[in-house]
Formats: structure tokens, sequence, C-alpha cells
């Protein structure tokens, strides 16, 4: 897994200082993207995930995998990794390592599948060893308390903002 965490799909310019709410620039687009994960059953964190790993675009603005390959490829607005798509979440169970591609397209293409995922991922696993896997898969269990930490801070934003236009930013290029 990525080790930078900073917005990926970076259409972000935040005028305030780390933390600050600010409006995206295209303010439409995003509430209605946020509007259509919710409306598919995201709750706050799962709209952190998405806003900390791409930004305002809240879209899977990266090829299928992005540039990762089998159980390590990134899929879908949530970025989760192919091993825990096909482990933990009832569309997938049961693919191979190698499926990554073919399969992983569904939840890549459609945030649906992706936030349905998402959710039986998060809820299954529970926060501590939803982040150490969203993070470090499985050669590095001990990953996910930083990424944990900053999903906290975009969480605590995002409750107060589930549909609207709005975003915020921590400056997460260090980890």
């Amino acid at each position: 897994m990525p080790t930078n965490l900073s917005p990926k799909a970076v259409n972000i310019l935040p005028r305030g200082g780390e933390g600050e709410p600010f409006t995206c620039p295209d303010p439409g687009a995003t509430s209605a993207a946020k509007q259509a994960l919710v409306g598919f059953g995201a709750q706050s964190v799962d709209i952190a995930i998405a806003m900390l790993e791409n930004g305002c675009a809240f879209t899977a603005a990266f090829s299928v995998g992005n540039n990762k390959v089998n159980d390590a490829a990134e899929i879908g607005v949530y970025r989760n990794n192919w091993y825990m798509l096909r482990t933990y979440c009832d569309h997938f169970k049961g693919a191979a390592p190698e499926d990554w591609m073919n399969l992983g397209q569904q939840a890549h293409n459609d945030v649906g599948i992706a936030t349905q995922c998402q959710r039986q991922l998060f809820d299954t696993l529970g926060p501590d060893q939803f982040f150490s896997l969203q993070r470090g898969g499985l050669g590095n269990p001990g990953a996910g308390a930083e990424y944990g930490m900053y999903v906290g801070k975009y969480n605590d934003f995002c409750k107060a903002h589930m549909t609207d236009g709005m975003a915020t930013y921590y400056n997460v290029a260090s980890m």
C-alpha cells in the first residue's frame, strides 16, 4: 500500500490553514459526489476516507490498481486493496488475486458497489484492523495507526459536511 497519503487526485487548493474548511473548486460536483456516496450508504468515516484519498474529486481518478497488481491493487474511490475486497466483501468473496483487473473494474467504476464493499469491510474488520489492512496490507500490520489518526481528523470535519461542497486538508505527505 502507498505510504504518501496526500490527496491523490489533487484538485484542491486550500486557502486557509491545515484543517480549515474550504470550498472545493467545483462545489456542485463535490456536493453531488458526496450525496451519491451517502445515497449508497456511506457514513462520515467513508466520506473522510474518500476525501483523504481523492481530495475534492470523490472519484477513482486513477487507473484500476493504481500501478499495483493482485492483492495490492487499489480499487475504487476508497482505494481498498484487492485482498480486502476479495476476502471481506460479499460481492467479490472467493475471487483470486489475479482477478483484480477484471472484477476490480466493478468497484472501481461503480460507487454503489464500492460503498457497499467499504461498509462491509469497515463493519466486519472494525477500525483498527481496517486501517491496518488498508494502509499496510498483510505484511505490515501496524501501519494503520497513523492512517487511522488522519481518517479521524477528516471524519470530525465530515460529520458536519456530509453532502456540501466543502472539504478540508491535512498535510499528510510526511507519512
